[in-house]
C-alpha cells in the first residue's frame, strides 16, 4: 500500500491576540465589548519593512527616539571601525528586524502606559475567529445594563407623543430621538 503524504499543512496556522481593555469603560457590556482592543502576538511585516516610519505611524515616539539613536550610534561605530559603508544596510536590516519582532511589546507598553488593561490572550485561525472565541466566553460573565430608559418611561414617551396642535386636533409629533430613533433601541 502506497500512503502519498502532503508535505504542506492543510489548515491555517494559529495565531495569538491579546486583549486589552481602556481604563475608562461604559457600564454596558456591549459598549465595553466595541471599545477592547486585539493586537496581533508575533513578527510585524509593517514594522519590519518601514521601520521608523512604522513607529511614528504608531505614535511610539520614544521607541522612534530609541530608534534613531540606535541607528546613529550604529553607523558613528561602524566609521570609526573604518568598515565598509555598505555594512550599514544589513546593520539597518537587523534593526528593522528587532522593530518587527518587538512590535507587539512595544504597542502593548504604550497601551499599559495610557491605563489599559490586559485582558488576556486568545488563539484563532484569524482577527475575526479570536474575537468570536473571545466574546463567547467573556459576555455571559459580565452583567447587562440597561440604558437609562426603563420600559414605563418609553411609554409615557409614546403617550406624549400625541400633542393638541392650535386647532385642537390631535398630531403625532416626532420623537426627541430624531428620525432613526429604530436604530439606537437599547439593548
Amino acid at each position: 500500500m502506497i500512503v502519498t503524504v502532503w508535505p504542506f499543512p492543510t489548515q491555517k496556522r494559529m495565531t495569538v491576540f491579546t486583549v486589552h481593555e481602556p481604563p475608562t469603560t461604559p457600564p454596558d457590556r456591549l459598549d465595553r465589548a466595541e471599545a477592547m482592543v486585539f493586537l496581533k502576538d508575533g513578527f510585524t511585516w509593517s514594522a519590519f519593512l518601514f521601520g521608523p516610519l512604522w513607529l511614528i505611524a504608531n505614535r511610539l515616539w520614544l521607541a522612534t527616539l530609541g530608534y534613531l539613536a540606535v541607528a546613529g550610534l550604529g553607523y558613528l561605530i561602524l566609521a570609526a571601525a573604518g568598515v565598509d559603508q555598505a555594512l550599514f544596510g544589513p546593520f539597518l536590516i537587523a534593526l528593522n528586524a528587532v522593530v518587527g519582532f518587538e512590535a507587539h511589546w512595544l504597542k502593548t507598553i504604550k497601551l499599559e502606559a495610557g491605563g489599559w488593561q490586559a485582558l488576556g490572550s486568545v488563539t484563532g485561525r484569524g482577527l475575526a475567529d479570536c474575537e468570536r472565541r473571545f466574546f463567547a466566553g467573556w459576555l455571559p460573565t459580565q452583567q447587562m445594563v440597561r440604558r437609562a430608559e426603563s420600559t414605563a418611561t418609553s411609554h409615557a414617551a409614546a403617550a406624549q407623543a400625541q400633542t393638541a396642535t392650535h386647532d385642537g386636533t390631535a398630531e403625532p409629533r416626532a420623537s426627541k430621538r430624531g428620525p432613526f430613533a429604530f436604530l439606537s433601541r437599547p439593548r
